[in-house]
């Protein structure tokens, strides 16, 4: 399975300027899970969110890397996050917030990583295939 993620467009045609706000990432379970999307130096301090690095080529976001942020809020983003996000080549840090409780967030957290592991990174347009799977 391969990490890919689709616009919330996808699902609400009606409002296509959403897709530059929220973005879906599906797991390596199928499930998808929706983000936030903020540029890596505005994104605001979310202790214990599950992230997508994203670098965008032309219309693809194609996810880098998958992360958490620490769970404990130091004012900012944390430093070492951010550097390791602009290593990467991130232009876009999307950031999953609706994981009920800490062992629901691990459980994304795994299965993005998982998806993304089975990848090699691979990037998706701004049109894909809606999912059947929903979480």
């Amino acid at each position: 399975m391969l990490i890919h993620g689709s616009p919330i467009s996808v699902e609400l045609p009606s409002d296509a300027s959403l897709q530059e706000r929220f973005w879906y990432w599906h797991g390596a379970s199928g499930r998808k899970y929706i983000h936030s999307i903020y540029e890596p130096d505005v994104c605001p301090p979310l202790p214990g969110a599950i992230y997508v690095g994203v670098k965008r080529q032309g219309t693809l976001r194609v996810a880098v890397s998958v992360g958490r942020f620490r769970p404990f809020w130091d004012g900012t983003l944390a430093e070492h996050d951010l550097r390791r996000l602009i290593a990467d080549g991130v232009d876009e840090v999307h950031v999953h917030l609706l994981a009920k409780s800490p062992d629901v967030a691990d459980a994304i957290y795994a299965d993005l990583r998982e998806a993304l592991q089975d990848s090699d990174n691979a990037g998706f347009s701004e049109t894909p295939q809606p999912a059947l799977v929903y979480a």
